[in-house]
C-alpha cells in the first residue's frame, strides 16, 4: 500500500522548508529594520513570529512527517494578509493549505465539526477588519476571495478522490511484505490502531519502553508512515494480517 509519507515526499517538504527559511530570514531581517530604523512598532509581531518560525522549520527538517507544524506558520501568514490589503487570493490558499495539512495528520479524525468551526472563525473575524476600508472596497476583496475558494476546492476534491481510488483495493496491510517484519509486528500495529499505549505495551510483553518505541519507530519508517499519527491517518480502517 502506497503512502503519502514516501522518500521523496519527504524530501520535497525539506526543500520546501529550505524555501520558507529562506522567505523568513528576508522577512525577519526587513522586520527588523522597520521596527529599530523606521519605528514601525506594528512589524514587532513578525520579529517575534519569524525566529520563532525559523526554529519550526528547521525542525520539520530533521522531521519532514510533523507536517501540521507548518500549520501556525501558514494561519499566522493567512490572517495577516487577511487584515492587511494584500491580494485576497493569497490569504484563502495559505488556510486551505493548513486545513489540508491538518487533514492529512488525522486533526479533523474527532470532534470535526467544532474543529473545522473554530479554524474558519479564526480567519473569517480578522477578514472582516476588512470594513475598516469601507463597505465597497471590503465587498470588491471578499467576491475576489470567494472566486478563488471554488477553484482551489475543487482541485483539492479532484486530487483526493484520485488518491482514493488508487488506494480502494488496498484494505488490507500484510506486515509479511516487509523484510525483517514478525507477527508480533502486526500485533502491535493492531493495538496502536486500538489506541493502546506504548506503555501498555511494554508490559503486556514484559519488554522496556524503550524497545517497544524503537521498535514501532522502525515499522513506521518501513511502512513510510514517518510516525504514529501518520500510522493512524493512512491504516486507522486498515485489516492488519502477517501472511507469507
Amino acid at each position: 500500500m502506497k503512502t503519502i509519507y514516501s522518500k521523496s515526499f519527504l524530501h520535497f517538504i525539506r526543500i520546501v522548508s529550505v524555501l520558507f527559511i529562506a522567505i523568513l530570514l528576508y522577512l525577519t531581517g526587513h522586520a527588523v529594520y522597520d521596527v529599530f530604523c523606521l519605528h514601525d512598532y506594528p512589524c514587532i509581531f513578525g520579529l517575534v513570529f519569524g525566529p520563532v518560525s525559523l526554529v519550526i522549520l528547521a525542525f520539520i527538517i530533521a522531521k519532514p512527517e510533523k507536517l501540521a507544524l507548518f500549520v501556525p506558520s501558514l494561519l499566522y501568514f493567512s490572517i495577516t494578509n487577511s487584515i492587511g490589503d494584500s491580494n485576497p487570493a493569497f490569504p484563502v490558499i495559505l488556510m486551505e493549505l493548513a486545513f489540508l495539512l491538518l487533514w492529512i495528520r488525522g486533526y479533523f479524525r474527532c470532534h470535526k465539526v467544532p474543529k473545522i468551526i473554530g479554524l474558519l472563525l479564526l480567519y473569517l473575524l480578522p477578514f472582516f477588519s476588512g470594513l475598516r476600508f469601507g463597505r465597497e472596497a471590503f465587498f470588491n476583496r471578499a467576491f475576489d476571495a470567494i472566486q478563488i475558494i471554488p477553484i482551489t476546492f475543487c482541485i483539492i476534491f479532484i486530487l483526493y478522490e484520485y488518491m482514493k481510488s488508487q488506494s480502494a483495493e488496498d484494505k488490507v496491510l500484510n506486515i509479511a511484505d516487509y523484510s525483517e517484519t514478525t507477527k508480533r509486528d502486526a500485533q502491535w500495529l493492531e493495538l496502536i490502531q486500538q489506541g493502546v499505549k506504548y506503555e501498555a505495551i511494554a508490559i503486556d510483553f514484559e519488554l522496556t519502553l524503550g524497545t517497544v518505541q524503537n521498535r514501532l519507530n522502525k515499522l513506521y519508517h518501513l511502512l513510510e508512515t514517518g510516525d504514529r499519527i501518520g500510522f493512524l491517518s493512512i491504516y486507522s480502517n486498515a485489516k492488519i494480517i502477517y501472511q507469507k
